[in-house]
């Protein structure tokens, strides 16, 4: 997943991809989920707001030209 990518996420709105994934500070040593979990966020642009989403939260219907 890259910026520019469009994506729609659980609810059906269609975003596009603002940041390039990183790893959840939960998955850190000392956050919640370490060591037993590992997601990444991204900062998703919707048609009013920008929400933080993870990237298994999301599907790619179209990739940004490269």
């Amino acid at each position: 997943m890259q910026p520019g990518d469009l994506i729609l996420d659980k609810t059906g709105e269609v975003g596009v991809i603002l940041t390039e994934p990183w790893l959840s500070r939960d998955c850190e040593p000392g956050g919640e989920a370490y060591p037993n979990e590992e997601y990444y966020l991204m900062d998703v642009q919707f048609w009013r707001y920008v929400e933080c989403l993870a990237t298994d939260e999301v599907e790619i219907i179209s990739y940004a030209q490269r």
